[in-house]
């Protein structure tokens, strides 16, 4: 019994002894600087076998720019040096480097870029989306992608896989990029 109480006073004179103060805002950006340095509008990193979520965590953490990315990335190492980007070419060669190429952009009211939304598919091969990439988005596929999107709470899990892997295959257009944005949307599940 001695011992516990022995024990109990050297706890609270250690604690006591302990100085107890909250981080600020800038004890935990100084806390990233060796990863990631953004200043004026350009952001400079140095990750090197650094675990995705930490990264992904200290981009935000220092520029305020969120990045959703699916969760089988949690297990990769990232390995990227660059200086001196604006933020969104950063971003893209961040979300590339970790394996993904579709995502979408949320701007906030003001118009700036605060989150990114890493669409759920890696890249196909070349020779797949040689194959797919010739096929165009017609009016009728389109305005069904829209509708299915609209609902997207409503469907089931196959019918979300089939609007995701023709959003992947879909060749470069302004319809394309709509449509991807309101998926973001929907992964987010924001309204409008």
């Amino acid at each position: 019994m001695q011992y516990l109480i022995k024990l109990a006073v050297l706890l609270a004179f250690l604690t006591a002894a302990m100085p107890v103060r909250v981080k600020a805002q800038s004890d935990m950006d100084d806390l990233y600087r060796p990863w990631i340095d953004y200043r004026d509008g350009e952001i400079s990193v140095a990750f090197e076998q650094t675990p995705v979520p930490f990264a992904l965590h200290a981009f935000h953490a220092r520029t305020g720019f969120q990045i959703v990315v699916p969760s089988s990335v949690e297990a990769q190492l990232l390995s990227l040096r660059f200086n001196r980007q604006a933020l969104e070419p950063a971003v893209r060669s961040l979300i590339s480097t970790i394996g993904y190429s579709n995502f979408a952009v949320i701007y906030d009211d003001h118009g700036r870029p605060h989150r990114a939304v890493v669409l759920g598919v890696q890249p196909m091969p070349v020779a797949t989306l040689d194959q797919n990439q010739d096929t165009p988005l017609t009016l009728e596929e389109r305005q069904q992608l829209k509708k299915d999107l609209d609902r997207w709470n409503d469907l089931k899990q196959e019918e979300r896989g089939r609007i995701e892997d023709r959003l992947k295959t879909l060749p470069t257009s302004d319809d394309r990029e709509i449509l991807v944005r309101e998926y973001g949307r929907q992964l987010l599940g924001l309204n409008r």
